[in-house]
């Protein structure tokens, strides 16, 4: 269920002594966050604030976070190249998978499949890689030419795309075969959402967003018009929506199906002070912009979470493109 909606006010969750890389729903109203340079991923009560449990995952950035379907799991990514299973009820440490050919080199992204039985795992190690979850066997490893960025599954389990430059890779999840190489963007893919049935979004350093129908592998439709490098995409609960961050701070929302911008969430003092394209570049703002780096849809599609390279993470109304919370992380 989504957290409840009230009238925007702000709450202190203290424990991250760092920025936010990842956030994500848990159960019921509980907010996952995972701090960049602290090493731990923790445990909200999004009315409360309440801390409710803290994960130190040993490594000394965590990169990206991912719950299983039900939330009982959650696997960390970081650069100590290694993926790790945690029991969310607990907080325990379940199992490092390791198999017969680890990472070797940092974990940018983690996925789970459709029912929480396969998770990839994407690094710069050229590879992403596919990993039974109950036994920590690996499955599979899809080569790159490059370091990956971003995964994602379809949400009927079939396909897995992945990016390590500018084409998307859609992987057959059970053969491991690539079925489609799709070219379009002109700077490389940072982020990666499938919507309903086979409608995947890619969002890129090229300011834009497409979306692609993977059975084809045809290009739909190209998002134009944001402000700078999108640096973040998700899709409601439905498919009809599509949200999109950018450096300059903003969220753009899009009807998914007909790729007309809904609205424009100016999120610049929200996540403060995300640099505008229109700023001048300073040691303040040229590296490490404050701008949201991970979006997530509650069950509804009624509220949107926004984290990124700062202590602050938003929670919006979608409807109302109101700020309902700001989580001051202290």
């Amino acid at each position: 269920a989504p957290p409840p909606l009230s009238p925007a006010g702000v709450r202190v969750f203290r424990g991250h002594t760092d920025s936010v890389v990842s956030v994500v729903f848990g159960e019921g109203d509980e907010l996952a966050s995972a701090g960049n340079f602290d090493g731990t991923v923790r445990f909200w009560s999004l009315e409360s604030g309440e801390a409710l449990r803290t994960l130190h995952t040993g490594a000394m950035v965590v990169l990206d976070i991912a719950l299983s379907p039900g939330g009982a799991r959650m696997a960390s990514a970081g650069f100590d190249s290694a993926v790790k299973l945690w029991y969310v009820p607990t907080g325990t440490l379940e199992q490092r998978l390791l198999g017969s050919s680890p990472h070797t080199e940092t974990v940018t992204a983690v996925a789970f499949g459709r029912n929480g039985t396969i998770l990839a795992s994407a690094s710069y190690d050229r590879t992403v890689k596919m990993w039974h979850v109950e036994s920590g066997k690996l499955l599979k490893t899809l080569k790159h030419a490059g370091g990956v960025k971003a995964v994602a599954f379809s949400a009927d389990g079939r396909y897995l795309a992945s990016a390590d430059d500018a084409a998307v890779k859609v992987w057959d999840v059970r053969t491991g075969k690539r079925e489609r190489l799709m070219r379009g963007h002109t700077f490389d893919v940072t982020a990666l959402a499938f919507g309903a049935g086979s409608v995947l979004a890619s969002a890129s350093e090229d300011d834009t967003v497409r979306t692609w129908d993977v059975e084809s592998g045809k290009e739909l439709r190209v998002l134009k018009g944001h402000l700078g490098m999108v640096t973040a995409v998700a899709f409601s609960p439905d498919g009809s929506m599509l949200a999109a961050a950018t450096l300059d701070g903003a969220i753009a929302l899009w009807d998914a199906r007909d790729a007309s911008q809904v609205a424009s969430i100016d999120g610049r003092s929200d996540v403060a002070g995300g640099r505008s394209v229109l700023s001048k570049v300073s040691s303040k703002n040229a590296h490490g912009s404050k701008c949201f780096r991970s979006l997530c849809f509650s069950a509804d599609g009624g509220a949107l979470l926004a984290g990124g390279n700062s202590k602050f993470v938003c929670l919006y109304s979608v409807d109302e493109r109101t700020l309902l919370r700001k989580y001051v992380l202290s």
